[in-house]
């Protein structure tokens, strides 16, 4: 059957060059195998060449790729199942990108992407050493490529076809729709792409994620490089910019994703110890460790199966990240991962392909990498150095253990082993950031004082009392100012217990004395020499960061408590994990008080292609003596609301201060449609004259008078109106008051008409629908309803002193940056 409407030329032509991209990476791999096993220089020299055209040609083809898949999405091709799913026609176009790399294989192609870029650079620096690190290199990109070919090999599916036909689709290929020639004529547009990736974050941090996640092999190359040819020393020099490259492309990258989650997504912060997080988190940890015992080495001697370790490990834990992620066995406990597409065998493949002969190498060539005999000395550098990478160490096996939960779970149920002891699931911690930071607190607090310390101390060995009197001062400062901190700062954080505020204490001081310390370093140690200070520069923002997560944290403040206890503890769904205490009901021009702040919703708005429900809140904070305006502000929290699966997903809207974010975001709203259509409670006739009142559930009603001038925001005046307005006070049993003015008018002399007021807390909506001037009276009608339609619930919170973490970033990722121009200009 030929099919009318569909553009085939640009998907055939990705896909040919995805295949192309795969069979040049197999010829790279093959032949730079071939330099360094071959001793010829002409023959080398000839295999070299074709080593580096392949690479050439594939690199070409990534990209050819990446230009297919652009093209298609750009053009909305909706044919084509990866546009469909991933793009809309009102998708703005400032977020093709994020749709290009939002599914599995536009990731895979990102990533390949970056491999292809530093595969280039490493052909034209690694001079001797290209040959053995472009071979795992080309092998990287070899199994990269195939993730994207989407061909059966023996029965067994290789790879996902980015480029794949919507009716080609295992899924789709019995429907109706695709038996017809003009399906085309019934797909008008696609699926769209998930509300919470439709940010500039999501444009930016997957690009410097993933060349954080590509730049982690290049240790792991030049370490296994040295292995395989039998030169352990001789990769040292070129490996450590490359190392601190990757520490601070992947760090901002993780970071970048914490921006997104503090302004995207409800999580209440910018960190939740979620398992794709966590998975990113763990390689950078051991990274870190890798390239402090290499500074060990290359002072001292020791270290170095370490650092090969670390190496290794640290890609090995990125590509687990990558099979966490994408293998879709955390799909019930993160809310990053992406669903299983068949490809979970080829990515435990990958892994193995990089673990076995690396770690067997490392084994069995142990006994001839160069050690040094003596034991390092306990007052020495090295020693130190080698501690805090062994604490890192610790930290990753923790992480990697909890957030591998649903591996072991998998794992017990394959090997049978839950059925033959009647096991049961390994259960995920409940509160699983406290799970966490119990442990984490107590690592922090020893690598600040590690990062205050070790600096000044020397290698090999440091004569007895020098470290205490260089640091003397710096201690003095720092116990000084936490006791400031702790004096003026009132943290007061008991939720677990007088143990963790200790604890919380002890790394208050330990974030202090690694800012203070390494700050005196540069002036005393350095002679205030900065370009060779990016350490320690790198070690203050790290000091930074540990200051800014405590707190921010410890001192973080829940301002939206429902005091008047407006939702029930069933409010919320379980699986949200949402405290009704902590988060408040605001109805429709009420101003309600929130901390400081009188907080009034005004509505919302939604645009015109846009899916998302804009939430207009209005923050005003006024004098508590004189009553004078000293803030007034609009936030406008946003959420994507699912009424058919009555479902909501918010972002987040902020108000940043330099010493403070308020952090808010709406919890959940109602569908104002089926709510009105459920509300059958009839309206209630009273005739009533000044002064009476009108009793109601709550409370009562006195008709304070009449208004010749009436306003209401419902009633707009023309010329020749005759208005009058009926001023109420409503009194309730909790002794609030509140006052309403439903209007009654005549128009064109004899039209009436009535414009209610309503007063949402209570459920009341008044009608003035007649004026009995015999009598003296009016008649209003009241209707008190079970519920009211028109609110959101919000939470909102203020994180104080959360800039401190973000500077902190920036300063660790300069001082790195420091760090590797000067390892490169030496």
């Amino acid at each position: 059957m030929k099919f009318v409407g569909e553009h085939l030329l640009p998907g055939q032509l990705g896909h040919f060059f995805a295949i192309l991209a795969f069979v040049a990476s197999m010829v790279a791999t093959v032949a730079y195998y071939n330099v360094v096993k071959l001793k010829e220089p002409t023959l080398q020299e000839s295999w070299r060449k074709l080593a580096r055209w392949a690479f050439f040609i594939q690199s070409v083809a990534v990209i050819a790729v990446f230009g297919s898949l652009y093209y298609i999405l750009y053009n909305h091709y909706f044919e084509y199942k990866y546009a469909w799913r991933n793009t809309s026609r009102d998708l703005p176009i400032q977020y093709l990108l994020s749709s290009l790399w939002s599914d599995q294989e536009g990731s895979f192609l990102l990533w390949s992407i970056w491999n292809s870029v530093l595969g280039v650079i490493l052909i034209r620096t690694s001079k001797k050493w290209e040959a053995p690190v472009m071979t795992t290199f080309s092998l990287a990109q070899l199994i990269m490529a195939s993730m994207l070919l989407g061909i059966f090999v023996l029965g067994y599916k290789v790879g996902s076809n980015p480029f794949m036909l919507l009716r080609q689709a295992p899924e789709n290929q019995l429907a109706p729709i695709f038996q017809e020639a003009n399906y085309m004529e019934h797909i008008h547009d696609g699926n769209g792409l998930n509300v919470t990736l439709q940010n500039y974050w999501m444009v930016i941090h997957p690009p410097v994620l993933f060349l954080g996640f590509a730049s982690m092999i290049i240790p792991f190359a030049f370490a296994f490089a040295g292995l395989w040819v039998r030169d352990y020393t001789g990769w040292i020099k070129p490996v450590q910019p490359w190392g601190l490259f990757a520490i601070m492309l992947l760090g901002t990258g993780i970071m970048m994703g914490a921006a997104w989650a503090y302004e995207s997504l409800n999580f209440g912060g910018y960190w939740a110890w979620d398992p794709v997080e966590n998975a990113s988190l763990v390689p950078w940890l051991t990274m870190v460790a890798g390239v402090h015992t290499l500074l060990a080495y290359k002072a001292t001697g020791h270290s170095l199966k370490s650092t090969m370790f670390f190496f290794f490990i640290s890609y090995v834990l990125i590509l687990y990240s990558s099979f966490l992620t994408k293998s879709g066995i955390l799909g019930d406990t993160s809310v990053h991962s992406f669903t299983d597409m068949g490809m979970t065998a080829q990515l435990l493949i990958c892994i193995l392909v990089f673990t076995v002969p690396s770690i067997a190498l490392l084994v069995v060539r142990r006994k001839e990498i160069p050690s040094v005999k003596k034991e390092e000395s306990s007052y020495s550098r090295e020693f130190w150095l080698f501690v805090g990478a062994l604490i890192l160490l610790i930290a990753a096996i923790q992480i990697t253990f909890t957030t591998s939960i649903p591996v072991w779970n998998k794992l017990l149920d394959i090997s049978g082993l839950k059925s033959l002891f009647k096991m049961n699931d390994i259960a995920p911690p409940s509160d699983s950031i406290f799970h966490y930071n119990k442990i984490q607190i107590w690592i922090a607090i020893v690598l600040g004082v590690l990062t205050a310390i070790v600096q000044f101390m020397r290698y090999k060995d440091t004569p007895r009392g020098e470290v205490t009197r260089k640091l003397a001062v710096p201690t003095l400062v720092a116990v000084l100012i936490t006791g400031l901190i702790a004096w003026k700062g009132t943290i007061t954080y008991d939720t677990y217990g007088a143990g963790f505020l200790t604890a919380i204490y002890m790394m208050l001081f330990a974030s202090i004395y690694a800012i203070v310390a390494n700050l005196t370093y540069i002036f005393s140690g350095l002679k205030g020499k900065l370009k060779a200070a990016g350490a320690s520069v790198a070690h203050i923002g790290f000091g930074m960061v540990l200051l800014g997560v405590l707190i921010s944290s410890s001192k973080m403040e829940v301002i939206s408590l429902d005091k008047m206890k407006m939702l029930n503890d069933g409010f919320f769904r379980k699986e949200s994990k949402q405290n009704p205490r902590e988060n408040i009901m605001l109805p429709r021009d009420v101003p309600v008080q929130m901390g400081d702040y009188h907080v009034t919703y005004a509505g919302d708005s939604i645009a015109q292609g846009d899916p998302k429900t804009y939430y207009i809140v209005h923050y005003e904070k006024k004098d508590k003596e004189t009553g004078n305006m000293l803030e007034k502000f609009t936030l406008y929290p946003d959420a994507f609301v699912n009424r058919k699966e009555n479902a909501i997903s918010s972002n987040p809207a902020s108000r940043h201060y330099l010493t403070k974010d308020i952090f808010t975001y709406v919890s959940a709203a109602p569908n104002k449609e089926e709510e009105a259509k459920a509300d059958t409670t009839q309206y209630i006739t009273y005739e009533i004259k000044q002064g009476d009142s009108v009793f109601f559930s709550k409370g009562f009603i006195v008709l304070k008078g009449l208004n010749a001038k009436p306003q209401n925001r419902n009633y707009v005046p023309e010329n020749g109106d005759l208005a009058v307005g009926a001023d109420l006070e409503v009194f309730t049993q909790t002794d609030d008051q509140f006052k309403l003015q439903p209007i009654y008018f005549i128009r064109d002399s004899s039209y009436q008409y009535s414009v209610e007021d309503t007063l949402a807390p209570l459920g009341l909506n008044v009608r003035f629908s007649k004026i009995l001037p015999a009598e003296n009276r009016i008649e209003l009608k009241v209707k008190e309803a079970a519920g009211f339609t028109d609110y959101i619930v919000m939470k909102a919170m203020i994180f104080p002193y959360i800039n401190v973490l973000w500077l902190g970033v920036i300063i660790m990722i300069i001082g790195t940056a420091m760090s590797i121009y000067q390892r490169v200009r030496r």
